[in-house]
Parts: C-alpha cells; sequence; structure tokens
C-alpha cells in the first residue's frame, strides 16, 4: 500500500496542497496504525497529518474520494436491488461499518437470493473454474476491489495523462485481474453447456459490470492525475508567459507564484547571511584577549562587516500596456519585506504618485485597482513623471538607494526629461529600468529607451516571472 499513498501525496502535490517530506513519513507512519479497512478513519488520519489549513483539507477530501473510489465496487444491479433486498439483507448491511466496503448477501449452493451477480438464475448450470469467475459469482467485493487495486499499479495508474489512455488502462487493469482467462472459459462454456440457465450467461453479465466498474475507476484516475499533472505542467509554464498575456482566470496562480518566488530567494538570501556571520578572524584582537589567559586564544574574535540594506525605490508605469507587470511586480517586492524593509513604490503614467500607504492599508487586489484608478488610464508622459519623482525623492537618494523602473519608455512624443534620470544615476547606487517590449522595439515609435539606457546601470527586458526573477535575485545578491 505504500505506492497507493505516494500516489496519493503526489495528486496532492499536483492541485496545490503543500506536503513535505517529513509530512509524507508522518501520513505512512500514521496509515501503518490505522490501516485501510475503515475509509473515514483513513481520511481523518491522512488529513490530519498532510492538510495544514481548511482550504487544503477541502482539496484532500475531494481528492480523497475520487482516489479511492474503488472502495465503493459493487456488483449489485441498482435497478432491482430495492426490490430484491429482504430484512436478512438489510440487518447483514447494519451490522458492516458504515465506512467499509459491503459485499453482497452470501447464497447457498450455486447462489440462489437476492440481486448480486451470481445469485439470480442464471448460476444454477455450474460453477466457474477461474479465479475471477469464481470472485465474481461469490460476489466478494472485498476480494475484487484488492484485485482491482493491485491490478491498477501494476498497469501504473499513477502515470495516467490524458482521456485518450482511458482505454489502455481500462484493457490492463481487467486483464490484470484475470479477464482473458475469464473469456476463455466463457467461450468454452457457450460451447458445452445446453440451453436454457447457464454459468456462462451468468459470467457475462457480471463481466459487462467488472467492466463498467473498472471503466468508472479509470475514469476517476484520469479526473486526478490528469488534472494534477495538468496544474504542474502549468505552473511550470505560467512562469514564463509573457505577464501582458496572462489570463485573469490564472491571476491568483500567478501571484501565488509570486510569493512562492519571492520566499524562495529571501530563503536563499537569509541562508549566504546567516553563513557569512562570522566572517574572518581577527587576528589582533583574539591575542589582546588571550593575554589575561597567558596568550591562549580562548576568546576568537571575528571581523565584522556591516551591510547597509538598500534602499528600493520602485516606479512603476500603470499605463494599459504595462499594467500586469507593474501587478506582478509590487507583489513581488512587498513579499520581501523582511529582506527589504526600505521599499517605497511609486506609480503613473500622466503624473507621478507615492503608494506605499496605499499597500500598506489595503490587500493586492483593492490596492491596485485604487491605483489603477488614481493614475492609469490617463496619456502616458515619462517627463512630468521624472519631474514630479525629482520632486519627492531625489534629495533622499544616496550610495545605499536602488531605483527600479518599469514601464516602455514610450512617452507618447514628449520630451523625455533624460537629465533628470542623468541626475538620479549620478545619486543612486544603482538604477535598473525593466521594459517589457523586446530590444528590437526601443528604437521605434516614441520609445525614449535609447535616451533613458545611458544613464542606467541595468537595462533589461522584463515581461515573464522569469525576468523578474533573475532580476530581484542579483538585486537581493548586491545587497548581501
Amino acid at each position: 500500500m505504500d505506492r497507493t499513498l505516494s500516489d496519493f501525496v503526489r495528486v496532492l502535490r499536483g492541485v496545490g496542497v503543500r506536503v513535505s517530506t517529513s509530512e509524507t513519513i508522518d501520513a505512512f507512519n500514521a496509515v501503518q496504525l490505522v490501516g485501510y479497512s475503515q475509509k473515514e478513519l483513513l481520511k481523518t488520519t491522512l488529513a490530519s497529518t498532510l492538510a495544514k489549513t481548511y482550504e487544503e483539507s477541502e482539496i484532500l477530501d475531494g481528492c480523497f474520494d475520487r482516489f479511492f473510489a474503488f472502495q465503493n465496487f459493487s456488483l449489485e444491479d441498482k435497478s432491482i436491488e430495492e426490490a430484491d433486498a429482504g430484512e436478512e439483507n438489510k440487518s447483514d448491511a447494519n451490522a458492516q461499518n458504515e465506512n467499509a466496503i459491503t459485499p453482497p448477501p452470501d447464497t447457498e449452493g450455486g447462489g440462489g437470493g437476492g440481486g448480486g451477480v451470481g445469485s439470480g438464475e442464471g448460476s444454477e448450470g455450474g460453477e466457474a473454474t477461474s479465479p475471477l469467475g469464481q470472485l465474481l459469482l461469490s460476489g466478494d467485493t472485498n476480494a475484487l476491489t484488492q484485485e482491482m487495486a493491485a491490478a491498477a499499479q501494476a498497469a501504473g495508474i499513477g502515470d495516467i495523462m490524458n482521456f485518450t489512455q482511458r482505454g489502455r488502462f481500462i484493457r490492463a487493469i481487467a486483464e490484470g485481474m484475470g479477464l482473458l482467462e475469464l473469456d476463455k472459459e466463457i467461450s468454452q462454456l457457450n460451447a458445452e453447456e445446453e440451453p436454457g440457465p447457464s454459468t456462462a450467461l451468468a459470467l457475462e453479465q457480471a463481466r459487462e459490470k467488472l467492466i463498467e466498474q473498472v471503466k468508472d475507476y479509470v475514469e476517476e484516475q484520469i479526473a486526478l492525475f490528469a488534472t494534477a499533472a495538468g496544474e504542474q505542467l502549468r505552473r511550470r509554464y505560467l512562469p514564463k508567459i509573457k505577464l501582458n498575456n496572462v489570463d485573469r482566470r490564472n491571476l491568483k496562480d500567478m501571484q501565488e507564484l509570486v510569493r512562492k518566488m519571492a520566499k524562495r530567494l529571501i530563503a536563499l538570501n537569509s541562508r549566504k547571511r546567516k553563513k557569512a556571520n562570522r566572517g574572518q578572524l581577527d587576528f589582533r584582537k583574539t591575542m589582546r584577549r588571550g593575554l589575561p589567559h597567558g596568550g591562549l586564544m580562548f576568546e576568537p574574535h571575528w571581523k565584522s562587516t556591516k551591510i547597509d540594506r538598500p534602499k528600493v525605490y520602485a516606479i512603476c508605469d500603470v499605463s494599459g500596456s504595462v499594467a500586469a507587470v507593474a501587478r506582478f511586480l509590487l507583489i513581488f517586492l512587498y513579499s520581501m519585506n523582511e529582506v527589504l524593509p526600505k521599499v517605497r513604490s511609486f506609480a503613473f503614467s500622466a503624473r507621478l504618485g507615492e503608494v506605499t500607504e496605499l499597500f500598506e492599508k489595503h490587500d493586492i487586489e483593492e490596492a491596485v485597482a485604487i491605483v489603477q484608478q488614481r493614475f492609469g488610464n490617463m496619456s502616458t508622459d515619462y517627463g512630468k513623471s521624472f519631474q514630479d519623482f525629482e520632486r519627492l525623492c531625489l534629495d533622499e537618494l544616496d550610495y545605499r538607494s536602488t531605483v527600479i523602473i518599469l514601464g516602455d519608455a514610450r512617452s507618447n512624443y514628449g520630451n523625455p526629461r533624460s537629465e533628470i534620470l542623468k541626475e538620479v544615476y549620478n545619486r543612486a547606487k544603482q538604477v535598473i529600468w525593466l521594459n517589457p517590449e523586446t530590444k528590437p522595439l526601443w528604437s521605434l515609435g516614441d520609445s525614449e529607451m535609447m535616451a533613458y539606457k545611458p544613464h542606467c546601470h541595468r537595462v533589461d527586458v522584463c515581461n515573464s516571472l522569469s525576468h523578474l526573477e533573475r532580476t530581484v535575485s542579483d538585486l537581493l545578491r548586491s545587497a548581501s
């Protein structure tokens, strides 16, 4: 059953539930104690070890019901089930655990009785000889469930990727359960038996219901594994897609990717600083402290280097062509407050204003909407916007300041005021320009990128999360 639990964890990870290696080991240990026989107990156990939030618990519940769908294996004919069920069957059902698999009632002789396969008149002609045939006629759903689970694992059901593989896996699971031997037996019985009630007819009916059960199970696994694989593929693809082309339905996933990316960079940067905390041995001070101990160096002293964390000024063009990129840059910067606590954000199209307080008081979606309303939907004017930035911040810029400008540098043929950017360049530690347009477009039309480029320490194309991660990673490296 270890493979089963491993596949279930893979499904959870594929649909967004964060499951660590230690949590997986805890789940394995817990399942060894409670077993797989009681469905609700198993679900509760997995939820307590793998889910960390209410949302993850909801996702786990849905995945669990679909992943373990084969535990509902039934060979009863639902159309006559209620009509043929007697009082004895009801009492037997009540005696079973409500979460366990409930097989059809046992039969005497060849199997007369209630409504399961092998319990009708067609089973009076004899007994099956193949293992699968015997299971089908006996109505032992527990054994059939185990056989199907084993056959599904042997067929590699966890590797199913899309609906076109449905037929192959149905056949593989059925053959793994013994379908070929069953078909051979049915053919022999049809050739030998007299007309009338026969074992062959009962086996044929049971075979059809078995195939339907296998089909249902495979389709459930497609819904799980193919969806999980699709989610993983989409998440690998999203960081590379141009931010201007992100579909609205993917915005939430993109924002989550931005936050995860930022946390990863924060963790990496923090480890580097922690490793370098000791620095180099200060031999002189160490010797001086050892004088009271006869010159023995009991108290080593380490050289320390003061790190001036940069003051970051993010200037974002929020006109229509770069609004999506600006959104993700701001999310990214505000997710890194642990590393870069001194972040001031500005937005502009025709005029520039500071939006730092907006992002402190409102959630990201509401703040972006307010910024768009206040500063967007106007004709872009880089010259006037740089004048506003000069008035607000130029005197504060120093050797610790990093200015990040996000925009396409298209100023509608207005005065670009590149001399202001030159002054910023002379005062700040570094000026980084992130342009969502590709380089061949920088010298076309009303783009002023070639006039601004000499006054930037770095100019990069930035139209995807991968570009953004690379740029901010370099920024963090310079801050260490």
